[in-house]
């Protein structure tokens, strides 16, 4: 339930939602929703401001989240990462949810990838840019065996590969792997780095 609430704020607009707003969304009792809001607020996720009337109270997740989320040491930094480019790609770019999505990815993917890159070998990274390349270069979706049989690799060195990708986005920033199929993988551009306005332009 507080994980309801929380990306119900999330995805909500910039002045967020009351407590009949959530109740209303989640179709879930009032007492449950106070319950969760008291559990987020305790855990600093969520923040309470007056409404525009003065007379009811709203709830909002402001720019400061993302660090004190961090500091609460939630873990999981790079499944975070890839849970908000996942967002993005669903609400939209342009969207306030998709562009609070994207400050989120960027935060997250940039303290996964500092956290964790000390244990990332130099061969690690070589083959995650190996993987890449050869998506650049094949210019279409590949499936796993046969991104592992072009680079003859075994197949288990390739799921690393793009384990890596996937979980650690910033590092192939700008660039970023989709799942088009059953272990079947694509290359695309990250979908905040360009404004629904800016891929339309380039696709004229």
């Amino acid at each position: 339930m507080t994980a309801r609430v929380f990306v119900c704020l999330l995805t909500a607009d910039a002045d967020g939602l009351t407590a009949a707003d959530l109740v209303h969304r989640l179709q879930v009792s009032p007492a449950s929703v106070s319950k969760s809001i008291g559990y987020l607020e305790g855990m600093e996720l969520v923040v309470r401001q007056q409404d525009s009337g003065g007379r009811r109270e709203r709830y909002a997740i402001d720019d400061d989240v993302w660090l004190r989320a961090w500091q609460a040491d939630t873990g999981a930094h790079g499944e975070i990462a890839t849970a908000a480019q996942r967002g993005i790609e669903i609400f939209g770019a342009d969207t306030t949810a998709g562009a609070r999505l994207g400050k989120m990815g960027r935060f997250f993917a940039r303290l996964s990838e500092q956290m964790s890159g000390s244990t990332l070998t130099e061969a690690v990274v070589h083959d995650m840019l190996t993987v890449l390349a050869a998506l650049v270069h094949a210019g279409r979706p590949l499936t796993l065996d046969a991104l592992a049989t072009a680079l003859d690799w075994p197949r288990e060195r390739a799921t690393a590969a793009l384990d890596v990708i996937q979980h650690q986005p910033a590092i192939a920033d700008p660039l970023a792997v989709r799942a088009t199929g059953p272990e079947t993988y694509a290359l695309t551009t990250r979908p905040d780095r360009l404004s629904p306005a800016q891929r339309a332009a380039l696709e004229e």
